[in-house]
């Protein structure tokens, strides 16, 4: 890039230099529509003149970004809304048919294709893992994009085992689906794409790799909240009063605080399975916290370092995973505490409602769980717990640490 000492920089009729800087669109408001912030330096000396241009450049700057409008929603968000734009100009302007593509696309262009046929029918979450899955694909190959064709069985079994020693069963897991899906889309649409799909019968079995999270010991729960700055105390009380997932306590906005039936609630609208949506009564161990955090929120969410937190999955709680993670391993040490998180707040919940014998569908209706195995108990049920009843089965919810 060529770096021009004078820029900016104008000369007026009389020799004196003037400063010309551009207007973007949105800034022409503030000055009264004009295309261009035109001040006069009152100076011919040229060295003086920019250091004054200096001065108004940087202050201009500031100014520039401070009223740049912020798009809305997560990378991801707008990825998708793109490419919506880009289906609906297709639709109302379709290419004649002499003009269409009949061969197999490659990958990327596939996964365009993906992410547009299945944007309103999956998770922000699961076109994440398919785009990551793309990713990191095409960068072991040290490719920017492939044909469908040159990716065969063995070039698949020589990065699945290079993985093995880089990530977890589940993550490799989640990179087959992900990708055997575009193959799958590829093999039903295009003649001349691969019949045999190599991201199929690798029989990983990462499900059984899956350890189960042990509850905190009496005692361990108090250290750890000792260590943890203000945010994750809260978060970490309304995970332990609500049973909520990490994410979906991060997520929690201004707006998902009602008053339902006279009883104060945190709604689910949500999360990881179909069932997580749904409405929580708030304890009466949180009320005068979440009236306190309802006082100030944040772009609308209860806690900062979710609403500045922007990724690609839509994700709001990995800052809040990592702090809670840190501390207590200081609190508590490294070795055998692996399985004891903060989803372990989720399994201690749940515990202490079925051994105070709360019926399993009320348990299942508060955790975010599927109830009942009848396509009639899943369809005409899932509000037939009323907001008080769910409130006297959340106050059995007891910790002797924090409740003396």
């Amino acid at each position: 890039m060529i770096y021009k000492r004078d820029r900016y920089l104008i000369l007026d009729p009389c020799g004196v230099y003037m400063v010309r800087i551009a207007l973007p669109a949105y800034m022409r408001g503030y000055f009264s529509g004009k295309k261009n912030f035109i001040k006069s330096t009152g100076t011919r000396d040229i060295r003086q003149a920019r250091l004054i241009r200096d001065a108004i450049a940087v202050e201009f700057s500031r100014l520039r970004e401070q009223l740049k409008p912020q798009p809305s929603g997560t990378k991801m968000e707008r990825i998708i809304n793109e490419l919506r734009q880009i289906g609906n100009i297709a639709k109302e302007n379709p290419i004649p048919l002499g003009e269409s593509i009949l061969t197999c696309p490659s990958l990327l262009k596939l996964l365009d294709l993906y992410l547009v046929q299945f944007s309103e029918k999956r998770k922000l979450t699961t076109l994440s893992k398919t785009n990551k899955a793309v990713e990191v694909l095409l960068a072991h190959l040290k490719k920017k994009d492939v044909q469908l064709k040159d990716v065969n069985r063995t070039t698949v079994t020589g990065w699945l085992d290079k993985l093995k020693n880089e990530k977890a069963p589940q993550t490799i897991q989640n990179y087959i689906s992900a990708l055997a899906q575009i193959w799958d889309l590829a093999k039903n649409r295009y003649h001349d794409a691969p019949q045999d799909n190599p991201w199929r019968g690798h029989a990983l079995e990462a499900k059984s790799s899956k350890v189960s999270y042990e509850v905190f010991a009496p005692g361990e729960l108090a250290k750890v909240y000792s260590l943890l700055d203000d945010e994750m105390k809260a978060v970490t009380l309304i995970g332990m009063y609500s049973g909520m997932r990490l994410n979906e306590v991060c997520t929690l906005k201004s707006v998902n605080v009602k008053t339902i039936e006279d009883v104060l609630c945190f709604e689910v609208l949500e999360g990881k399975t179909k069932s997580a949506a749904r409405i929580i009564p708030v304890h009466s161990k949180l009320t005068a916290l979440v009236t306190t955090l309802l006082q100030k929120p944040y772009d609308g969410f209860l806690f900062y370092h979710a609403s500045i937190t922007d990724r690609a999955d839509g994700k709001r709680s990995s800052w809040h995973s990592q702090q809670f993670t840190r501390k207590k391993r200081k609190a508590l040490g490294e070795a055998g505490t692996e399985r004891k998180v903060f989803h372990s707040l989720r399994h201690s919940y749940a515990q202490q409602l079925d051994r105070n014998k709360v019926p399993e569908d009320r348990i299942a209706l508060l955790m975010g769980h599927e109830r009942g195995n009848t396509e009639s108990f899943k369809t005409y049920s899932k509000k037939s717990a009323s907001p008080q009843e769910l409130s006297q089965y959340v106050e059995l919810i007891a910790y002797s640490e924090f409740d003396t």
